[in-house]
């Protein structure tokens, strides 16, 4: 009776071990993620265009206050209880464009076709 019983506690407690071990993503994905489209998220690549454009100390200023307010709503978004799933990919959508507009708008011209352009070598 003892022995089964050793033998339970030992493999219950290698099982609790090995779901605490922590797993760290590999090298070529570090990165990168893959959303459920298939399409890979290179939010590196996105940052790396940015830091590109050699935004003005206000542009940056603006481009953190863009991404503040609609992280605030994003969050408010996703939170709300009274939305379904799809109103809420919607909502998300829709803020992510105006939050592109947003973008656009602060840069100029020739940042823009930087931008743009850095965009397509990525793709």
């Amino acid at each position: 009776m003892k022995i089964p019983a050793i033998f339970f506690v030992l493999l219950l407690t290698s099982n609790l071990v090995s779901a605490q071990i922590e797993r760290k993503p590999s090298a070529a994905h570090s990165d990168s993620t893959v959303k459920p489209s298939g399409k890979m998220d290179n939010k590196a690549s996105r940052k790396d265009r940015l830091k590109d454009l050699d935004l003005t100390k206000e542009q940056r200023s603006k481009l953190k206050e863009i991404r503040q307010s609609n992280q605030a709503t994003k969050t408010a978004i996703e939170n709300d209880a009274a939305l379904s799933d799809a109103e809420k990919k919607k909502q998300l959508r829709d803020l992510q464009k105006k939050q592109a507009q947003q973008i656009q708008s602060i840069l100029t011209e020739e940042q823009k076709a930087k931008f743009k352009e850095g965009g397509k070598n990525n793709s």
